[in-house]
């Protein structure tokens, strides 16, 4: 059993109290602090399930807030939305298989991306999205992301949270 440690339930509690961006800060440095993650991103459903978009990420330059992109018949939504499972792509050829951008994402410098549906009242409320070096999502590795997935949920419960 993994437990949050006194000061970093303590950086949770006071960016929760915060709002949304201080929660998503901490939530970034959490998530990019595991081996081999460099960046985390954060995607809301929309209330009307149409459209996702980015509401936070450890890299804004690359990954700009508030990229909206359609819900359709691709791989990763029927993935992600249908199945309500995650996408782990552990190498190219796993992030090309539901990834369409894997080439943009490979002259980045990322070798993996896994990104995790986020189900509240069973419902996809927003995805997390990790990118790293290839091979990276270990089963350690995605035990200790499973374990922080429950804290990643709170953020979206806030208001208007999904709001574009």
């Amino acid at each position: 059993m993994t437990i949050l440690d006194h000061a970093t339930a303590a950086r949770l509690t006071q960016a929760l109290a915060a709002g949304a961006q201080p929660t998503i800060a901490v939530l970034s440095d959490l998530f990019t602090s595991l081996p081999g993650i460099r960046t985390a991103t954060f995607i809301a459903t929309a209330p009307d399930r149409t459209v996702t978009h980015r509401i936070g990420t450890s890299d804004p330059v690359h990954f700009p807030i508030g990229n909206v992109d359609p819900i359709d018949d691709g791989a990763w939504n029927r993935r992600i939305f249908g199945d309500r499972l995650p996408v782990i792509g552990n190498d190219v050829a796993g992030m090309a298989h539901f990834i369409p951008e894997t080439d943009q994402l490979v002259a980045l410098n990322y070798g993996a991306i896994a990104c995790f549906p986020i189900l509240i009242a069973g419902d996809v409320r927003g995805v997390v999205a990790l990118l790293g070096d290839a091979g990276i999502f270990t089963p350690t590795t995605l035990a200790d992301i499973a374990s922080l997935l429950p804290t990643a949920a709170l953020l979206f419960t806030f208001e208007g949270i999904s709001e574009r």
